[in-house]
C-alpha cells in the first residue's frame, strides 16, 4: 500500500470537504498528519485513513438516501395542502 504525504488542500479536494471539516478530522485523531511550519501534511495510504474514508463514503450514501426520502415526503405533504 502506497504511503505518501499530501497537503491539507489536496486532502480536502480529494475528499470533497471544507477546511473546518478537515481540521475537525485532524483534531479528533481520525487521520494521520504532520504539522510543519504551520502547514498540515496528511498521510494517505494508511489503513486508519482508508477505513475512515470508506466509513465517510458509506455514511454519505446513507445521508443522501435519507435526504431523498425526506424530499419526497415533503413534496407529497406540499401537494396535499
Amino acid at each position: 500500500m502506497e504511503k505518501n504525504w499530501i497537503s491539507l488542500k489536496e486532502f480536502m479536494r480529494r475528499n470533497n470537504m471544507g477546511y473546518d471539516a478537515a481540521i475537525r478530522l485532524i483534531n479528533s485523531g481520525k487521520v494521520e498528519y504532520q504539522k510543519i511550519n504551520s502547514q498540515y501534511k496528511i498521510k494517505v495510504g494508511s489503513n486508519r485513513n482508508e477505513k475512515f474514508i470508506e466509513e465517510l463514503i458509506r455514511e454519505n450514501a446513507q445521508l443522501k438516501s435519507i435526504i431523498s426520502s425526506l424530499k419526497a415526503i415533503l413534496k407529497e405533504v406540499n401537494s396535499n395542502e
